[in-house]
């Protein structure tokens, strides 16, 4: 009986796993996306790290800097390797209820492929489609309806490979600790980022109220 149960363990455990793995998102592993973070490209007209490229991205488009267990750079190989499969993932964060309602979207993350219709195209192109030409401008052009654009725009701009922008050649490398020093900032919450700055400049301030009370008559 005991042998008997042991089997149905085993059994339950070998088809959960596969279920699991079944339903896995698609990307590379994390030594890979280790190796990746340490990619150097152009981003915001500078030499950085992937790691910021990836985590700016998923900070844009998702609101957080990781999916569902996934690293910021798991997930943009996930999008540049398998479209097709992550197009269906609701991580298009739309904070605005009105906007959620005009798409009939359920929560607040879209699925990419929400946004797209057979008969309509882009969705938010067609926003207000039963209103006068004026009252439909001014909501395609509503801030949140830009930002929404500006999620979708980088998302495409990902999977058509112009998103990314190696080092050039001829462009010197960053130093080994400059893209730890980055790496490891970018992995900060947020809050401790700005607890740094803040301990920064008091220490500027504190140091420069010494050096005016050392000098004063």
């Amino acid at each position: 009986m005991i042998g008997y149960l042991r089997l149905l363990v085993i059994l339950f455990t070998i088809h959960y796993s596969l279920f699991a793995l079944s339903r896995s998102i698609p990307t590379i592993n994390a030594e890979k996306a280790h190796e990746a973070a340490r990619e150097q490209v152009i981003w915001k007209e500078r030499l950085c790290p992937f790691s910021t490229l990836a985590r700016d991205f998923l900070q844009s488009v998702y609101g957080k800097t990781s999916y569902k267990g996934l690293s910021a750079e798991q997930v943009v190989y996930g999008w540049m390797l398998r479209p097709d499969a992550w197009k269906d993932e609701a991580m298009i964060y739309i904070p605005d209820k009105d906007l959620r309602s005009q798409l009939n979207i359920e929560g607040d993350y879209a699925r990419f492929s929400q946004l797209f219709d057979d008969t309509l195209g882009y969705r938010l192109n067609s926003l207000g489609k039963d209103l006068p030409p004026r009252m439909r401008q001014l909501m395609k052009e509503s801030p949140a309806a830009v930002e929404l654009d500006e999620k979708v725009g980088m998302i495409i701009l990902l999977t058509q490979g112009k998103l990314i922008q190696p080092r050039p050649q001829d462009m010197e490398a960053l130093p080994g600790w400059r893209v730890e020093l980055e790496i490891l900032w970018n992995k900060l919450p947020a809050w401790s980022g700005l607890l740094a700055i803040f301990i920064f400049f008091l220490l500027v301030f504190l140091l420069y109220s010494k050096k005016r009370s050392t000098f004063a008559p």
